[in-house]
């Protein structure tokens, strides 16, 4: 039995793992869906991007590795195009924090979050629209 257990347990980590890699390039068929990336310093934060019909949607979900840092959303284009939103701000644990960058299709973009207080970046995975 624990024989099985086993056996089902890894086959299901298997499935997740090919689930997560599949998720790694959005695209408009998946609009929906965040596809998020570690941030922070140890990792347990992240910053998440999905389409969105005016643009591209960013996400700050912050860890305790984030908690009490200012830190800022840039949104990243492969066209070249580089894109603000409002400003620094402060994240504290368990916080999540949604901005709209309103610049249409601009093709694949990766949003990224920048830590003022440990002079990090992180990036998203990238989006298509």
């Amino acid at each position: 039995m624990v024989t099985n257990v086993r056996r089902t347990l890894a086959a299901l980590t298997a499935s997740l793992g090919l689930a997560a890699a599949s998720l790694t390039f959005a695209s408009s068929a998946h609009a929906d869906s965040w596809n998020c990336g570690p941030a922070g310093p140890q990792g347990t934060s992240h910053v998440c991007i999905r389409t969105d019909p005016e643009g591209y949607d960013a996400k700050v979900e912050a860890g305790m590795d984030l908690h009490g840092h200012m830190v800022d959303l840039n949104l990243m284009c492969a066209n070249g195009h580089w894109f603000g939103d409002q400003g620094k701000f402060n994240v504290f644990f368990s916080m999540r924090w949604t901005y709209v960058f309103r610049v249409g299709s601009q093709g694949a973009c990766q949003v990224l979050l920048y830590d003022d207080t440990t002079k990090e970046t992180w990036a998203s995975p990238w989006a298509y629209k």
